[in-house]
């Protein structure tokens, strides 16, 4: 492992000697002309799209000194993630716009497919293999006018890979710091590479490691131990091009991942979470004499369980405690919609409908007690949107409107714990309905310069582990809100997009945000917690991105692909208003860094290609009260990898490819959770290799 750190080391010194790169995965490196369906849910040209979206391509993620696909969104302005155990985080959060540390406020989308769970708004991002993905695109702001449900600070869309050839494939294995290993593979067949056929796909991955030590030393005890992980995923897909304009896919995916948490008395595995996704999905696309239309049915099957396990005092064994908890969720939804363009005029209209479930029990396995909770809710929306084109398509305008109706029943807790009991109920159904409208405008002054301005509104419904769930949390114990409601946000932007060279982009966006309604936990006694909706909350934010290259039109083959990327975001996200609680009136929201920047270059050449990184996260607070005892301060990290195609030895060298990425090279040790007492995973460096056919 040491050989391997120097090794890393000694290439990133020599890459400015050595190396070349390609362009930064932010909204400036994309291709004006790149088709994203993400803004509008119909195809269209990245550049009419009348708001800011980045978009990150298939070639930008495998460059990318990453092992997960949220780590290559903290490469994008105005988003935030937070994985403070690296690869070995059993949970991470990725947030756009300054809306907290609430996955649920960002919408995550896999062809289209919601992935945020019903009861905890959170996804999964492990399950997600790099090699699957063809592109990402991030559409920042409001978009619940087509979306609905979630969707507060924006949506990210996962849009995964299907046969282009008719046989091909790949295989790679990396090896990395704590003995990590990964094994990816991907085998895929297509009748004909004419736009008639039949195709299937299938990729896995395969994760394993002991893990690292994350209890500090100071503070480890003989019950301390690795924070494991060990995972898998398959992915199968099988489609027809019926023909040019028409397709039907079915995709099918399976994951089982099992993490540890770093302590360990009796249970095997000790103190660790697993996951076991089952998910089903069939679309159908087509279009017709300018007609488009889209139908996405979806299954997601999730079983959760986790082994928790304490020991208050080691030499009295009636101290010793142990909880299994289980949770079933499931989610049923139908996506649909109708487009038709003519002249100057896109319009598009659909209707969406979802059911989530949640079916969870704790089993105190050391005593008598128990806790089940259980509960459903049910969605639909229809929308309509219009998009029209004047001055020969310099002036943009997009207007949409969508309504949503949402219906929480069957919700039910029943416990037998001294102190939860008395919460035992079965709980009145609850409805809420809630309008989205949207409208911008884009504005080209000149070929290379644009701008536009926008406005929208969104919501949030609340989650049944809010609403339904008693029990315990860190801190204490949580208790359910029947009566718990939807958060509401208006946002209003503008921003602007500059070529003045050939080789020089620039783009900035502002915006203010006033979300209404927020859902926070409160203190209701000593130690325990319900989510309430709280007052208002406000927030300023503006984000710049810029990308050079500075030897793009000069006579020099070795510098003509080196490019220089950086970006900044800024965010004020405070609470402006809170009746029951005037001490936190003009505090910052938690985990919500007010500054924030990447920069670093990538050059691409014949010899040994590079990407380096240096990543800012500014100061943050874990608390309410902004109190400094709570203080997560300012890290940066420094992120590299080089990649070398083999062809020099011959034809078969020419399908094999080397790479080894590093990250927080530095080892810098820091904090950017609320878990002070637990080290973050340092430095990790990983080997590669990779053949493709």
């Amino acid at each position: 492992m040491k050989r391997l750190v120097s090794l890393l080391v000694v290439c990133c010194c020599l890459a400015p000697a050595l190396a070349a790169g390609q362009a930064a995965p932010e909204e400036v490196s994309a291709s004006l002309d790149d088709m994203v369906v993400t803004a509008t849910r119909t195809e269209q040209p990245l550049k009419e799209v009348p708001g800011r979206v980045a978009v990150i391509t298939r070639q930008e993620l495998k460059d990318l000194p990453v092992q997960t696909v949220d780590e290559a969104l903290s490469y994008i302005s105005g988003a935030h993630v937070e994985r403070p155990s690296g690869i070995y985080s059993f949970k991470s959060v990725v947030s756009l716009r300054g809306l907290g540390n609430e996955q649920g406020r960002t919408l995550v989308l896999i062809d289209g497919v919601p992935q945020n769970t019903s009861d905890m708004g959170d996804v999964n991002w492990n399950r997600i293999n790099l090699e699957d993905v063809k592109r990402i695109e991030i559409l920042k702001g409001p978009a619940a006018s087509i979306y609905g449900n979630n969707a507060m600070g924006g949506v990210i869309n996962i849009i995964t890979e299907k046969p282009t050839k008719m046989v091909s494939g790949m295989a790679s294995a990396s090896y990395g710091t704590f003995e990590d290993w990964k094994l990816r593979g991907v085998a895929a067949v297509r009748t004909s590479e004419e736009p008639k056929a039949l195709y299937a796909r299938v990729s896995g991955l395969y994760h394993t490691s002991p893990g690292y030590m994350a209890t500090p030393s100071d503070e480890q005890t003989v019950w301390s131990v690795d924070s494991f992980i060990r995972e898998g995923t398959v992915n199968a897909k099988v489609g027809w091009d019926i023909n040019e304009n028409n397709n039907l896919e079915f995709q099918y995916t399976r994951d089982s991942q099992r993490a540890g948490e770093g302590t360990q008395y009796f249970a095997y595995d000790g103190v660790h979470r697993e996951y076991d996704t089952d998910a089903w999905q069939g679309k159908f696309t087509g279009a017709w004499e300018g007609w488009s239309v889209m139908l996405n049915a979806y299954f997601t099957n999730i079983n959760y369980g986790r082994t928790n396990e304490s020991w208050s005092d080691t030499t009295d064994i009636s101290t010793y405690s142990r909880i299994d908890s289980k949770v079933n969720r499931k989610q049923y939804g139908l996506l649909s919609n109708l487009s038709k363009g003519w002249g100057p005029n896109t319009f598009t209209v659909g209707f969406d409908t979802s059911l989530g479930i949640m079916d969870g029990t704790d089993y105190y396995r050391t005593n008598t007690n128990f806790a089940t909770d259980y509960g459903k809710i049910r969605s639909y929306g229809v929308f309509a949107q219009d998009q029209l084109k004047f001055l020969d398509d310099r002036l943009i305008f997009l207007a949409g409107l969508r309504y949503d109706n949402a219906t929480t029943f069957d919700g039910h807790y029943d416990t037998n714990i001294s102190n939860l009991s008395k919460y035992t109920e079965y709980y009145p159904d609850h409805n809420w309905d809630d309008w989205s409208p949207r409208a911008s405008v884009k504005y080209f002054f000149l070929e290379n310069l644009s701008a536009y301005l926008s406005y929208g509104h969104a919501f949030r419904a609340p989650l049944l582990d809010d609403m339904y769930r008693s029990g315990k949390m860190k801190g204490g114990s949580k208790i359910s809100n029947p009566s718990l409601g939807p958060e509401k946000l208006d946002s209003y932007e503008v921003g602007a997009d500059y070529e003045p060279l050939g080789n020089l982009r620039f783009s900035g966006s502002g915006y203010f945000s006033v979300g209404r309604d927020f859902q926070s936990y409160v203190t209701v006694s000593s130690g325990i917690f319900q989510k309430q909706n709280i007052g208002q909350v406000q927030i300023w934010g503006a984000e710049l991105n810029g990308e050079y290259e500075p030897f793009k039109f000069m006579d020099i083959d070795l510098l003509k692909k080196f490019t220089l990327f950086a970006n900044y975001t800024f965010n004020d996200s405070r609470v402006a208003d809170f009746p029951g609680r005037p001490d936190l009136v003009g505090k910052l929201l938690p985990y919500v860094p007010q500054n924030s920047f990447n920069t670093g270059f990538t050059w691409l050449n014949k010899y040994v290609n590079s990407k380096v990184g240096v990543q800012y996260t500014g100061l943050m607070y874990s608390d309410d009260l902004n109190t400094n005892a709570n203080i997560i301060p300012p890290h940066a990290l420094l992120n590299a990898k080089v990649w070398r195609n083999l062809d020099f030895l011959g034809t078969y060298g020419e399908k094999l490819t080397v790479s080894l990425a590093g990250e927080n090279i530095l080892d810098h040790q820091y904090v950017d959770y609320h878990n002070p007492n637990s080290l973050n995973v340092g430095r990790t460096v990983y080997l590669e290799l990779s053949a493709k056919f």
